[in-house]
């Protein structure tokens, strides 16, 4: 073979080879390659689903993110089913409010729930009840209200309905009686109603008090809760009043009751528990003027007492020579007004006050027998000589006590104003 031939078979063989050796330059992986495991590297990879066909399409991805998730009705109740009924015999206390529950959970109506607490005695005509047309979360389902009173205790339940069941939300029972609604109205501007109501209860002797709750839907505590800070208790029931023309309602105390044999007289007026914010709390106690003139005692001998002088002069003059005030016993204008004249003779004493010559001069004029008078005539007149000779206030008392000692009525009269009065003793007839 010539030199020539030679060299064109060598380059075909040379040709054929390279036709048939792969490129190692257009390798494309179609999976990403794992990396070498190092120790403390993380590893990461996707791996393609088997036999998808589909899942390259954007379409269908588009329309998997895009279906619509399902919401939950948290506010659904269970199916009503008029054929259920409640037991014809009472379950003990501890189950009642359980038995109730489970019942309405059950499907049962607020109308069986109704005629069976009638038939068991825990509500009737002018006590208890129940309501089903009050939406106190907001949230679009009527809450359950069950008033009733049962062994000695009123309650006020409150059920509502959460993913098809009936839950109890609120309890209270504030006295042996079943609360009363007062209001269901958005008091403090928050966009949901607030459930005003009160119970009564009365002692063996026959003193009637309310007391009262607000209960109101907290969202973000997901429960009711009762939005008067402390304690409230009246004579009278609350009510809810915007006094100060802010579209906040006000809860309202009012005391009109005059008092009766057993309290004494009692003085009229209100207290205001006001909004804050956050919860009603105490704000004002506004009293009406007193009405009878041992109320102005009262009110002269509190401020004598704090050493606030300046205040209980001019109660005293009043009470001494106001003709306005009524009197609650038949000899208060005799007997209060000889002690109001008293307490200003020691009043003015204690100040140093030259008007207190002018106060044992109308005890000398306007009582000349002393002995035959109220005791606190012999007292003043007692006190002022004393006080003339040592000038000084407890040797004053000092002769008053002797009095006291001689004529015990002078204690007793001031004592028969009612278990709401303040209690005197000798100590407090002259406390210097």
């Amino acid at each position: 073979m010539t030199t020539n031939a030679k060299l064109l078979l060598i380059c075909c063989l040379l040709l054929v080879l390279s036709a048939c050796r792969a490129d190692s330059g257009t390798f494309t992986p179609t999976v990403p390659l794992f990396p070498t495991v190092t120790a403390g590297r993380v590893v990461r990879a996707s791996i393609p689903p088997a036999a998808n066909p589909g899942g390259s399409n954007p379409a269908t991805a588009l329309a998997a993110i895009s279906r619509p998730t399902v919401t939950p009705n948290l506010r659904s109740c269970p199916a009503p089913n008029e054929a259920l009924a409640l037991p014809a015999e009472r379950p003990p206390a501890a189950l009642l409010d359980s038995t109730l529950i489970q019942f309405l959970d059950d499907g049962g109506t607020l109308v069986a729930v109704e005629t069976t607490l009638r038939a068991w005695g825990m509500i009737g005509d002018d006590f208890g009840g129940t309501r089903g047309d009050l939406d106190l979360t907001g949230e679009g389902t009527p809450e359950i209200l069950l008033r009733f009173a049962a062994d000695g205790e009123g309650v006020l339940l409150i059920a509502g309905c959460l993913e098809g069941r009936v839950i109890d939300r609120y309890r209270a029972a504030l006295t042996e009686r079943a609360p009363e609604i007062i209001s269901a109205v958005d008091a403090n501007v928050s966009g949901l109603p607030d459930l005003l109501f009160a119970a009564q209860t009365c002692d063996d002797d026959g003193v009637c008090a309310f007391r009262a709750q607000m209960a109101t839907w907290q969202p973000e505590r997901g429960r009711f809760v009762n939005l008067i800070s402390d304690v409230w208790q009246n004579d009278a029931p609350p009510t809810l009043e915007d006094i100060e023309g802010d579209r906040v309602g006000e809860v309202i105390a009012r005391f009109s009751s005059p008092g009766d044999a057993t309290t004494g007289p009692l003085r009229t007026g209100f207290t205001v528990w006001d909004w804050d914010g956050q919860s009603y709390l105490r704000s004002i106690t506004q009293l009406d003027p007193p009405r009878f003139r041992i109320q102005v005692i009262h009110e002269a001998d509190a401020a004598f007492a704090a050493e606030a002088y300046d205040q209980a002069i001019p109660l005293y003059q009043m009470a001494a020579d106001d003709a306005a005030l009524e009197n609650w016993l038949p000899d208060d204008n005799v007997i209060l007004k000889t002690y109001a004249l008293y307490r200003l003779l020691l009043a003015y004493s204690y100040q140093d006050d030259p008007r207190r010559v002018a106060v044992q001069g109308r005890l000398l004029s306007e009582y000349p027998d002393a002995a035959a008078a109220p005791p606190y005539v012999q007292m003043g007149l007692e006190f002022w000589d004393g006080l003339q000779v040592t000038n000084n206030l407890r040797a004053g008392c000092g002769e008053a006590f002797e009095v006291v000692n001689a004529r015990l009525e002078a204690v007793g009269l001031l004592n028969r104003y009612g278990d709401r009065a303040p209690v005197y003793d000798a100590l407090t007839l002259c406390p210097f």
